[in-house]
């Protein structure tokens, strides 16, 4: 589904991954980890528009999409849901989850995915008229991932999806992702907790100073006493 080749990006001058090269199936999660700075966040906003590659090729469904605008990539089924979130701090949970269907504002089924959302997240189901600003961290991350699910992704890629939130929380944020897996869509993950990324996901990769260290399954990350050691402190 998706096949990132070569990239090469730069960020504020630096260059902040190169030659990064990762594949992701339909039907996977694929967990991106590393410490920070390795790159790890400049490498989805080069798949989805927010930083254009200084070399490379992004494709999506066998079509070039590097080069092309952050909202046409979004159309082409791709959402993004950025590190730190994004929301409309002063607009409600509604109004929130309804610019997320922006492309569909002229169809009378918009607010379709509203139902899996709910399903996905009750919490936001009553807090509607809420404004984002007054949620808690755990709860704007939900409200983040469903206004990118309203988008009707094929693939949703989701940067650090645990930052901020209470560790009770956590886990929610992550079986949430395991049902959006299993209602037929890709994710893409970046994540710090590598632990609890890797019990979820079927591949992995691991991000080392802008460059690809390792990949493979994740149950050969976690297995690898190099990983273990350097990165889950076991």
């Amino acid at each position: 589904m998706l096949s990132v080749r070569d990239v090469t990006t730069a960020y504020q001058g630096l260059v902040a991954i190169s030659n990064v090269s990762i594949d992701v199936n339909k039907g996977e999660i694929v967990c991106v980890a590393g410490a920070n700075g390795a790159g790890k966040s400049t490498l989805l906003k080069s798949i989805a528009g927010a930083e254009r590659p200084r070399a490379g090729s992004v494709t999506f469904d066998g079509n070039r999409v590097d080069g092309m605008a952050q909202h046409l990539i979004t159309a082409k089924g791709i959402a993004y849901v950025p590190e730190n979130r994004r929301l409309f701090p002063r607009l409600s949970v509604r109004d929130n989850l309804r610019l997320g269907s922006y492309l569909y504002r002229s169809e009378a089924n918009r607010e379709e995915p509203l139902d899996f959302v709910f399903k996905l997240f009750p919490r936001l189901s009553e807090r509607l008229e809420q404004r984002a600003e007054t949620l808690s961290g755990g709860e704007q991350q939900m409200l983040a991932i469903g206004r990118a699910l309203m988008t009707r992704p094929r693939l949703l890629m989701l940067d650090e999806p645990s930052q901020g939130i209470m560790p009770k929380l956590v886990d929610e944020i992550f079986q949430a992702v395991k049902r959006i897996r299993d209602v037929g869509m890709t994710v893409l993950i970046v994540e710090q907790r590598m632990a609890e990324c890797l019990e979820i996901a079927d591949r992995a990769y691991i991000l080392q100073t802008g460059r690809v260290l390792m990949q493979g399954t994740a149950a050969e990350i976690s297995g690898n006493k190099d990983v273990r050691k350097a990165y889950l402190g076991l």
